[in-house]
C-alpha cells in the first residue's frame, strides 16, 4: 500500500495591526417631503387659503352679481323653474340657495305681486324685492350661502396640486399649488355666488380627468371625464369651450405618441368614448335641469344672438306691449330684427336634445358676448331706430386708462392681467417660460404641454377677440390653475442644476414666490382691489381698471363702520355701485342719515330723473359736507343708484334704482379723497370754497346721455 504523505498543520495567518473599528454601514437619508409631511403641508395651504377667504366674505358685503344669483336659486327650488336668470347655468346658484332655504326667507309676495316683475321674469326687480322682504337679516341670510363658495377653491387646489406633482415631482405641486392659495384674484372670487370660481375649479378638474384618459384610456376614465364635463356645463357656458380643446388635445397625443401600428383601431375606440363622454355630459346636463324643455322643437325657440338667428328681410314692427320672455325688454327688441334661423326649415320641428333653459341661457349669453344692435333698443318703428346701421354694436360700459367706452378694447384682458397679477406670480412665470426650451428636466411631453398651455391660450384669445365683454379679469380667471401648474418645472428645474447655479435658482424661485404670498397677505382681506405694486397698487387702482376689478358694491358695510367710527350721526351723500340700497341699514335699524349727492347735468337717464330733481326743476351743485363716492362711479360709469328720497315717500321704495348716465359723478374727480373704504368708496369733505369750484358744472351745456365723452372726467 503506497504510504501517505505526512501533512503538516496549516500555518497561522498574520494578524492585522490593530486599528480603530469600522464604522457602521450608512443608512440611506431620507427625503423631507414624507408622505405624511406632504399630507399636512397640502392640507395647511388649503386650509390657509380657505380661512383667508372666509374672513375676507364676513368682512365685505355681497357684490352686484351675487344678489342677484341667490335670489334666483331660491326661485328655482320653490317653483321648480329656471325660467328666472338663465344667464348662467344654475349649479353654484342651486347650491348656495340651500342654506338660505333652510332659514325660511321671505319670498311669497314676489310670486303674486306682479310689481316685483315675476310675470315679466325681471330678475333684477326679483332681487331688489328679495332684498327688501328680507332686510333685517339680508347679510346674515346671505353669509352661510356664501361659505358654500370656497369648497371650490379646496376642490380646484387639489387638482393643481396632483397634477403638478404628477408633472413635477411633489415640490413641483407645492410650488404650484402656493402660488393657487395665495393668489389675490382667486381669492377675491371664491368668496363670491358668482361662476366664475366654480368655473375655473370644476373646468381645470374636468380637464385633469381627460388628461388622465388619454394617458391610460379606459371606460372608468370615460365616465369620470363625461361626468366632469357635464357638470362643467352647469356651471358656466364657458366651459363649451372644452368640448374643442379636448379633441384637439386627443389629436396632439395621437401624432406625437400613437405610432402607425394599430392607428385604426385606437380612433375607432377613441372615436367611441369620445361620444360615450359627449353622451353622458348631455345626461348630466338635462338632469341638472330636471329635463325641463328637453325636446322643445328648435323652430320654437326666440333665439337672438347671431349664431343661431338670421336677419328679417323688413324688420317686424313690435306692439307697444312686449311680450313675455326672459328678458323681455331685450329680447323683443332684437326680434325686430332677427328671427330663428332653424324656423321654416327642415330641422324646424327637431327635438332640442337640451333643457329649455340652457339654451335660452346660452343665446343670451352670447347675444351679450356680440354686442346688442343698437337700433334694437329702441322700437322698429321709430324714426330714431333708422339712424343705426345694422352693424352698430352697444356692449357694457367699460372702462381702461382712463378712457371710456361702450365697446371693449381688444387688449383689455391682457392689461387686466399685467395690473392684476403679482409680480413674483409674473417672475416665475416668465421663467418657467425661459427654461422650458432648454432644460429637458423642466418639460414633459406634448400633450402635457398642450394641456396645461392651450386652455389659457384659447381662453384669452377668444374673450380678447370673440367677445364684446370687457369688464373684470374674472372672465380669464380660468387659465390661473393650468399657469400654476406648468410653473411647477422650476421645482426640477432648480433642484438639476449644480453648484452656486442651483442656489441661485432655488433662491430666484423661493424669493418670487414669496413676493407672491405677501401680495396676498398684504391686501387682506380686500382681494376684489388687488393690483400689484408696479401699477401703483390698490390706492391708485382706479386709474386703470374699475367694476368687478376694484369696486363691485363689497365695501358698503365698510362704509358704514367708518361713518360709525369717524362721522357718527352726520349726514352724508353716497353714490354708491352696487345693488343693495344703503337704505338697508335703516330698514335693519341701524340708523344712517343719507343722501344721492346731484348729478351732473345730463347725468340721469331722460325719463327717469329723480322725484327730488322734477319737483325744483333740476340739480343743484353739491352742498358742503360729507360725501362717499364708488370708485365706478367717480370714474364715470353709468350704472343704477339709489336715493333715500324714495325711501322717505314709502319705505318700500327703497329698492327702487335710479339709472345714473356716462360721468354723473365724476365731478368728485377734480377734488382731493381725505380716505378711502376698502380701495373702492372714495370720502370726501367739501367745505365752501371746493362747493364754489365745483358750481360752474351746472351752469354748463349738459352732458349728452348714454354718449361716453372722450375721456373720464374733463377740467
Amino acid at each position: 500500500m503506497p504510504r501517505r504523505r505526512a501533512t503538516s498543520p496549516p500555518k497561522p495567518r498574520p494578524q492585522a495591526a490593530p486599528g480603530p473599528e469600522p464604522s457602521p454601514p450608512r443608512e440611506e437619508s431620507r427625503p423631507i417631503l414624507t408622505r405624511p409631511r406632504l399630507i399636512v403641508l397640502v392640507a395647511a395651504l388649503l386650509g390657509i387659503q380657505w380661512s383667508l377667504a372666509v374672513l375676507s366674505l364676513l368682512r365685505e358685503n355681497p357684490t352686484v352679481d351675487e344678489v342677484v344669483h341667490l335670489p334666483a336659486g331660491v326661485s328655482y327650488w320653490q317653483t321648480g323653474s329656471f325660467r328666472l336668470y338663465p344667464h348662467n347655468p344654475p349649479l353654484v346658484k342651486l347650491l348656495t340657495a340651500l342654506p338660505v332655504l333652510a332659514a325660511d326667507p321671505e319670498t311669497a309676495p314676489l310670486y303674486r305681486d306682479p310689481k316685483w316683475g315675476w310675470a315679466e321674469a325681471n330678475k333684477t326687480a326679483f332681487a331688489h324685492g328679495f332684498m327688501l322682504l328680507n332686510a333685517p337679516r339680508l347679510f346674515e341670510l346671505m353669509a352661510p350661502a356664501r361659505l358654500i363658495i370656497p369648497t371650490f377653491a379646496l376642490i380646484g387646489g387639489l387638482v393643481v396640486f396632483d397634477w403638478s406633482r404628477r408633472l413635477w415631482g411633489a415640490w413641483g405641486g407645492l410650488l404650484s399649488l402656493t402660488l393657487w392659495a395665495f393668489c389675490p384674484n382667486i381669492l377675491a372670487h371664491c368668496r363670491l355666488i358668482t361662476t366664475d370660481a366654480a368655473a375655473t375649479a370644476i373646468g381645470v378638474a374636468a380637464t385633469y380627468a381627460f388628461w388622465n384618459y388619454l394617458k391610460r384610456p379606459s371606460w372608468s376614465r370615460v365616465a369620470i371625464a363625461g361626468l366632469l364635463l357635464g357638470i362643467g356645463q352647469l356651471t358656466k357656458f364657458s366651459l363649451l369651450l372644452l368640448y374643442g380643446l379636448w379633441p384637439a388635445l386627443w389629436l396632439i397625443r395621437e401624432l406625437t405618441e400613437g405610432g402607425p401600428t394599430g392607428r385604426l383601431g385606437r380612433v375607432a375606440r377613441s372615436a367611441a368614448q369620445g361620444m360615450a363622454m359627449l353622451a353622458l355630459s348631455v345626461l348630466v346636463i338635462n338632469l341638472g335641469y330636471g329635463f325641463k324643455g328637453v325636446g322643445k322643437p328648435l323652430g320654437d325657440f326666440p333665439f337672438t344672438c347671431d349664431t343661431l338667428t338670421d336677419d328679417r328681410e323688413r324688420p317686424l314692427v313690435a306692439p307697444r306691449e312686449r311680450p313675455d320672455q326672459l328678458q323681455p325688454e331685450l329680447k323683443a327688441g332684437v326680434l325686430q330684427y332677427r328671427v330663428n334661423r332653424f324656423r321654416d326649415t327642415p330641422l324646424a320641428r327637431l327635438p332640442a336634445p337640451l333643457p329649455e333653459a340652457y339654451l335660452l341661457g346660452f343665446d343670451d349669453q352670447k347675444l351679450e358676448a356680440e354686442g346688442v344692435p343698437k337700433r334694437a333698443m329702441l322700437f322698429a318703428d321709430d324714426p330714431r331706430a333708422s339712424q343705426f346701421p345694422p352693424e352698430a354694436l352697444s356692449g357694457y360700459p367699460v372702462f381702461l386708462d382712463g378712457k371710456q367706452s361702450d365697446e371693449s378694447w381688444w387688449y383689455y384682458y391682457l392689461m387686466t392681467l399685467v395690473y392684476k397679477v403679482p409680480e413674483g406670480t409674473w417672475a416665475l412665470v416668465l421663467l418657467a417660460l425661459a427654461v422650458l426650451p432648454i432644460s429637458r428636466r423642466a418639460r414633459s411631453s406634448a400633450v402635457d404641454e398642450a394641456a396645461l398651455w392651450i386652455v389659457p391660450a384659447v381662453v384669452v384669445l377668444v374673450m380678447s377677440f370673440g367677445t364684446n365683454i370687457a369688464i373684470g379679469l374674472r372672465y380669464v380667471l380660468g387659465v390661473f390653475p393650468y399657469v400654476f401648474i406648468a410653473v411647477g418645472r422650476l421645482a426640477p428645474w432648480a433642484a438639476g442644476l449644480s453648484g452656486r447655479a442651483r442656489t441661485a435658482g432655488k433662491a430666484v424661485v423661493v424669493g418670487s414666490l414669496a413676493v407672491s404670498v405677501a401680495a396676498a397677505l398684504l391686501i387682506h382681506p380686500h382681494y376684489l382691489a388687488y393690483f400689484n405694486w408696479a401699477s401703483g397698487g390698490a390706492k391708485r387702482g382706479s386709474e386703470h381698471l374699475i367694476d368687478s376689478n376694484l369696486d363691485w358694491g363689497q365695501d358698503l358695510v365698510g362704509l358704514k363702520r367708518w361713518l360709525d367710527e369717524h362721522a357718527p350721526g352726520e349726514r352724508v351723500g353716497i353714490a354708491y355701485f352696487g345693488q343693495i340700497s344703503p337704505g338697508v341699514f335703516n330698514l335693519r335699524g341701524e340708523p344712517l342719515d343719507w343722501f344721492l349727492p346731484p348729478a351732473r347735468p345730463g347725468g340721469w337717464k331722460p325719463g327717469l330723473e329723480p322725484p327730488r330733481v322734477l319737483q325744483r326743476g333740476g340739480e343743484a351743485p353739491p352742498a358742503p359736507g360729507l360725501y362717499a363716492v364708488s370708485a365706478s362711479l367717480l370714474r364715470g360709469l353709468p350704472w343704477r343708484v339709489y336715493d333715500s328720497f324714495l325711501a322717505e315717500i314709502e319705505p318700500r321704495y327703497a329698492f327702487i334704482p335710479l339709472q345714473a348716465q356716462w360721468n354723473a359723478f365724476s365731478y368728485f374727480q377734480r377734488l382731493e379723497p381725505i380716505d378711502q373704504v376698502g380701495y373702492s368708496i372714495f370720502l370726501y369733505r367739501i367745505d365752501e370754497e371746493d362747493a364754489a369750484r365745483l358750481a360752474p358744472i351746472w351752469e354748463a351745456a349738459p352732458v349728452a346721455p348714454g354718449v361716453p365723452p372722450s375721456g373720464a372726467e374733463d377740467d
